[in-house]
């Protein structure tokens, strides 16, 4: 019996250093923050930093109490409308989503304003700012695009749904996006997810 419990106690020595490193990474992980996967100017950083946070400050808006009319409002407010139509607030509104903010932010010149998925591909791509290379690590203030019904290993068909990337890390991408779910919440996918149809680039630089 003695040697019973001198053999449990041994045991329980020798997991609980295991226990606690585990423990530890696990806190580690949960404080590391999404960010640059790659090193970029301190210019570049704060112009990306900026459109990520004031993305961010829209966090929680919704349709169900009307608090996401102001981006439409935004939307809205520009001089010329793409393609002159008005968003209402029933539409789909992720691509105006990304517009307000570079509305916001004044980057209008790097991330084209438009309230259509495609149509604002096609403006990254006249631009020379697109990107669909798979390997591609995105950095804060890319935009993504996806077309969840892929199962190619590339996705080259229309787009579905568009965001703001916020960062990276250990292999995953945290997103925040206008009309998920109907409001403004966050996504977390693997980089080189079959649903992602490519970047849009902004030239930050």
């Amino acid at each position: 019996m003695k040697h019973a419990r001198k053999r449990k106690k041994k045991a329980i020595w020798l997991v609980l250093p295991i226990l606690l490193l585990a423990a530890a990474a696990a806190v580690w992980v949960a404080k590391t923050e999404y960010g640059f996967a790659r090193e970029v100017s301190p210019e570049e950083e704060a112009a990306r930093r900026f459109v990520v946070d004031t993305a961010e400050d829209w966090y929680g808006c919704r349709e169900s109490d009307g608090s996401h009319h102001p981006i439409i409002d935004l939307y809205n407010s520009q001089t010329e409308l793409p393609r002159g139509y008005a968003v209402t607030y029933e539409d789909a509104w992720c691509s105006a989503f990304v517009t307000t903010v570079a509305l916001q932010t004044e980057n209008t010149d790097i991330i084209p304003p438009e309230c259509s998925c495609d149509e604002q591909i096609e403006l990254f791509q006249e631009h020379g700012t697109w990107e669909e290379n798979d390997d591609y690590v995105p950095l804060p203030g890319d935009v993504i695009f996806y077309h969840w019904d892929c199962t190619a290993l590339h996705c080259d068909h229309w787009s579905d749904h568009v965001g703001i990337v916020v960062g990276t890390r250990f292999g995953r991408i945290l997103v925040i996006e206008g009309n998920k779910d109907n409001a403004v919440e966050y996504r977390v996918l693997p980089i080189g997810d079959p649903s992602i149809r490519g970047y849009g680039i902004p030239a930050y630089a």
